[in-house]
């Protein structure tokens, strides 16, 4: 079960997975993880079987980047910001998983015994 839309301060965004990383990259000129398309108002995940924590984390990633984006925030200078927003998604999947506010074996449909 992955999401396919989420609502970040107002704009709806939909969420495209790729079995490729070169394929989430919209210009096509390099292998990524994650992107935002402000433009056309989608997230493009690398998903190919990852982790369901992995892509969790990339997706926070990439609304973090469109929270900064929208709320002007200039999280870390042009240098660290992937570093600063990466680390920021981390801590959120962190608390989000610690505090069983997401429950990944639910979210992959494992049953719990």
């Amino acid at each position: 079960m992955r999401p396919n839309k989420v609502n970040i301060l107002g704009i709806v965004y939909t969420i495209d997975y790729y079995d490729n990383p070169a394929e989430v990259d919209y210009n096509k000129r390099a292998s990524l993880w994650g992107q935002v398309d402000y433009w056309e108002r989608r997230i493009r995940i690398y998903d190919n079987g990852r982790p369901l924590q992995d892509i969790l984390q990339t997706l926070l990633h990439e609304i973090t980047h469109a929270i900064d984006t929208a709320l002007y925030l200039k999280l870390g200078k042009e240098n660290d910001m992937e570093e600063v927003v990466d680390l920021l998604s981390l801590a959120l999947t962190d608390v989000m998983v610690r505090n069983e506010w997401i429950d990944l074996d639910e979210l992959m449909g494992k049953d719990k015994k």
